[in-house]
């Protein structure tokens, strides 16, 4: 799968695939009826896709691949009901003692994926950007401010900012390094 193609060269957003990065601690793992909503009519890659590394006929073949996995007949434009599960590989993994939520990043914190992925949408090849260890975190906290004033999530914390003459607070200030908000 070429996050390069879809996120990079066709400027599909990662939340169309990644939805639940919205409302889940998860981001998710598509659905392969997402990947169908468009290759039920792109049944290959134009010839300017490929690449000294990767060829037409290799993309051509990953798109086999879906339609194997989804039991997509595309001769004759119907599912088979011959379904093959997809070996996804894991590439982000944290310590089961960690807990992070993706919808407050997301969503309440407004960060964009490449923040903690990096930049994704060049990735051909899905790689971890960043360690993801609790430094790391932590470093970004203590320098990362909140947008309480366009969030309506933080109005408590934009009114206590504003008593207190103050026109930004770091997501440390806000509470941001509790080791009970990282930690089960």
């Amino acid at each position: 799968y070429s996050h390069k193609i879809h996120a990079g060269d066709n400027g599909i957003d990662c939340k169309y695939c990644h939805s639940s990065a919205r409302v889940s601690k998860h981001s998710g793992i598509p659905s392969l009826n997402v990947c169908m909503n468009c290759h039920k009519s792109i049944y290959e890659v134009a010839p300017s896709t490929a690449t000294e590394e990767y060829s037409k006929e290799f993309y051509d073949g990953e798109i086999q691949k879906l339609y194997d996995a989804v039991g997509w007949d595309d001769a004759e434009q119907k599912y088979t009901g011959k379904t093959k599960p997809v070996k996804w590989v894991r590439i982000h993994n944290l310590p089961d003692h960690a807990y992070f939520n993706h919808s407050q990043h997301v969503v309440v914190g407004k960060l964009q994926c490449q923040s903690c992925h990096g930049p994704i949408e060049k990735m051909e090849k899905v790689q971890q950007w960043n360690t993801l260890q609790m430094g790391w975190c932590i470093d970004c906290h203590r320098e990362r401010g909140i947008d309480s004033e366009n969030n309506d999530y933080y109005e408590e914390a934009h009114k206590n900012m504003l008593a207190e003459g103050k026109d930004y607070i770091t997501v440390a200030e806000n509470g941001g390094l509790e080791c009970s908000k990282c930690h089960y």
